[in-house]
Parts: C-alpha cells; sequence; structure tokens
C-alpha cells in the first residue's frame, strides 16, 4: 500500500506556462493568499449526524455512490473527513499537488480554469454526488483549476490512501465506485465535444 500511495503522490512539476497563463497564476497567487483565512474556516462536521440528519436513502441518490451498500456508504463516511464550505471558500487552487479527491455531498461548488486573457473562467459546476478532483489524483497531475464554494457546501474528502484501504477491504463496493465515477467523466467528455461542435459551427 505504502509504494502505491507514494506513486500517486508523485507529481511531476515541469509544466510550461504562457504568458497569459502565468498571469493568471500569479492572481490566483495573491488570491490564494487572500483566501488562506476563508480555507481554515473549514469545519469538519460529524458524518455520523449528517447521516442521521439526511438519511441512508439521500447518500443512495447520490450518483457516485449508486449502488453502494449502507454499511459501506457509512463507514466511508465515518473514515474519510465531511467538511463544511461557506460560500466562496476556497477548496483547492490552480497549482495545488494532489492529495485527496472530494464527493459533493450539499450544496454546490464551481470550477474555474485561467483564460487567455488573464481572466477566470469557469470550467464546470458540481452539484451534490459529482466528483473534484478524481482526474487529477488518478492522472498525477497538479490541480488545473480552482475550486470555490457557490453556495454553503458539504463534501466528502478522500485521500489516496482511503481510496487504496477501500479497493484492499471493499473490493466490490470499489468496483462500483469506480465505475460510477468513470461514468460521471464519460458525461463530461460528451459535454465538451457537444461544446466544442457548437463553437466550430459558431466559428464557420
Amino acid at each position: 500500500m505504502q509504494g502505491m500511495a507514494g506513486e500517486f503522490r508523485y507529481v511531476l512539476c515541469s509544466h510550461k506556462l504562457t504568458a497569459p497563463t502565468c498571469q493568471a497564476f500569479t492572481m490566483l497567487k495573491r488570491k490564494k493568499r487572500l483566501a488562506e483565512a476563508g480555507r481554515r474556516k473549514m469545519q469538519k462536521i460529524d458524518a455520523q449526524d449528517l447521516w442521521r440528519k439526511l438519511g441512508p436513502a439521500y447518500f443512495r441518490e447520490l450518483s457516485t455512490f449508486g449502488a453502494i451498500q449502507d454499511a459501506v456508504l457509512l463507514n466511508m463516511l465515518l473514515s474519510c473527513r465531511v467538511l463544511q464550505l461557506n460560500s466562496g471558500e476556497v477548496l483547492y487552487s490552480l497549482g495545488d499537488r494532489t492529495g485527496f479527491f472530494y464527493i459533493v455531498l450539499q450544496g454546490s461548488i464551481n470550477n474555474f480554469i485561467p483564460g487567455q486573457d488573464g481572466t477566470m473562467v469557469l470550467s464546470r459546476h458540481h452539484e451534490p454526488g459529482d466528483d473534484l478532483g478524481f482526474v487529477h489524483m488518478i492522472s498525477l497531475s497538479d490541480r488545473t483549476a480552482t475550486a470555490i464554494a457557490e453556495e454553503d457546501a458539504v463534501i466528502l474528502e478522500i485521500s489516496i490512501e482511503q481510496f487504496f484501504m477501500l479497493h484492499e477491504q471493499e473490493p466490490d463496493a470499489f468496483g462500483l465506485i469506480l465505475l460510477n465515477l468513470a461514468r460521471g467523466m464519460a458525461r463530461t467528455i460528451l459535454r465538451m465535444a457537444d461544446k466544442l461542435v457548437e463553437l466550430d459551427k459558431n466559428c464557420t
């Protein structure tokens, strides 16, 4: 496990940034310093209380947890961290190293990427059941976006080690979650393809 987790944690840092991206990155670093106070406000909340409050049926309806047994879901909540973000809080920033991915349990979070003119462009809106950061983790890459809570939100934070432990201890559940995550990635790719076709039509 340690070897695999260590391999996951290894991240290449040889990115070549264009001038506009460098400007955006500099702007983000300034924003990141200003947002550190907000990041520190991120609260760990009691997973058992959340489970009782929302009920097992709520979690079963979340896309990432489809077909997962209640006992496995509860154990994931208890063994990982459940975090509360206030509206406007930064979850992670462009260039951050990857050690976790997240599942939105309540609320919504937006991903922003640097545009060519140095402004930040909304790249994806995440609602309950969506994952954040899984692609970065599985591809061993730094964060390519900044995630900011659009409204008060609750997320499940899953570390690389915890994800591997799920594979070891609950292989069937691990397979289902991996399938659900892959399905979410496939839908995102299809939406991106539709956007490219739309852009191409607008340019002709």
